[in-house]
């Protein structure tokens, strides 16, 4: 149990993905609910490739994930575009900022 952990009261629904099919549609390896705090906001952002992405909002939580993963949030899915790690003073991690679109 982290510091944020009280103020994760939202819930989203992380979709793991491993690649996609022939046709282009990817493939969920597994969904899993996760305790997050939403926030929606127009911003641009830089992915980690150091391309430009307009992002829909961000989310704040301890779950792990990876760009590409989809969130599913009030019935729409949004796919995972840039993650900022935080961490302690003594190198614990503590929470995710992760932007979507």
């Amino acid at each position: 149990m982290g510091y944020f952990t009280d103020l994760l009261i939202q819930k989203a629904i992380l979709k793991v993905t491993k690649g996609s099919d022939s046709n282009g549609k990817l493939l969920i390896e597994s969904e899993d609910e996760i305790d997050c705090r939403i926030e929606y906001n127009d911003s641009i952002v830089i992915g980690p490739q150091g391309e430009e992405f307009a992002s829909s909002g961000r989310i704040f939580c301890e779950a792990d994930m990876k760009c590409g993963d989809l969130l599913g949030i009030e019935g729409r899915d949004f796919s995972i575009i840039k993650i900022n790690p935080s961490f302690s003073f003594d190198g614990v991690h503590v929470i995710n900022e992760v932007y979507f679109q």
